[in-house]
């Protein structure tokens, strides 16, 4: 999993700072309530709507899960 974030070889490679971290916020629930959350998260400019996946359907009808994946640096 390194790889997936390069560090600079230039600077300190035993800094923390120049790491990231991956956050997965996952959002279960009716398709209306996912929704208007995925909207909310836009409305506070923390995500766009492209960064969630498709919906899609859990074993528990009518019941829905979509994912986003952000990325942090850490100070």
């Amino acid at each position: 999993m390194p790889s997936e974030f390069p560090t600079n070889s230039e600077n300190n490679p035993d800094d923390s700072s120049n790491k990231k971290i991956r956050v997965q916020h996952i959002l279960k629930g009716s398709r209306k309530a996912i929704t208007n959350t995925m909207h909310t998260l836009y409305a506070l400019g923390y995500t766009e709507i492209s960064e969630w996946s498709p919906l899609q359907p859990t074993d528990v009808p009518g019941e829905f899960i979509t994912i986003s994946t952000k990325y942090f640096r850490l100070r």
